[in-house]
């Protein structure tokens, strides 16, 4: 087993230990964090990802993010790809979920990633050189493969004990610009 499988496997147990009281209290710092020092208003169109399990929570964030008019995209996944396709995202009224318990979007209106402003993505553990390590498929690694001079934000929403020394990363690992934790915001 290499280091990077023993992290995600260490990493998804801690976090699938914390009580659902943490993962509310960790939500509802992740907001105060994001209001007082993100300018979403500057970003247009916002993908984000619909929470599952004790991954942090994103259903506040995404109301916020409908409210404030921003054009909000959630990941599909495609049977037979490893590429995302990101649909537009209506509400929780607009979503059903997919074989694996994630609400996908249900419209057909699809944004190109490389159109996006600003992408926020889930991880199992993060380091402060900007790596992550996710649930293993690859999924956003295939579909952020973006030229580094014209490409989206991409900043993690993590708990705070979700950050590690080293993420291992290899060649195909795509970094990310930040992470916004329930406690700070890192800038990577």
């Amino acid at each position: 087993m290499s280091n990077k499988s023993k992290l995600r496997k260490k990493y998804i147990q801690i976090r699938n230990d914390i009580s659902k009281e943490q993962l509310l209290e960790s939500e509802k710092n992740l907001l105060s964090i994001v209001e007082k020092n993100l300018e979403l208003k500057k970003y247009k169109n916002i993908a984000c990802y619909s929470s599952i399990g004790k991954e942090m929570r994103t259903e506040g964030l995404l109301d916020l993010l409908l409210e404030i008019g921003s054009d909000v995209y959630l990941p599909k996944m495609s049977e037979g790809s490893k590429v995302l396709r990101f649909l537009k995202y209506g509400g929780s009224k607009s979503t059903e979920e997919n074989s694996l318990g994630i609400a996908e979007p249900i419209g057909s209106e699809e944004i190109n990633p490389k159109n996006l402003d600003l992408i926020l993505l889930p991880c199992v553990c993060f380091d402060l050189a900007g790596h992550r390590i996710g649930m293993g498929q690859g999924y956003y690694d295939h579909s952020l493969e973006f030229s580094l001079t014209s490409r989206p934000q991409l900043i993690l929403l993590a708990h705070e004990f979700q950050k590690v020394t080293n993420c291992f990363p290899e060649k195909h690992d795509v970094a990310v610009d930040a992470c916004l934790t329930n406690e700070q915001f890192y800038k990577f």
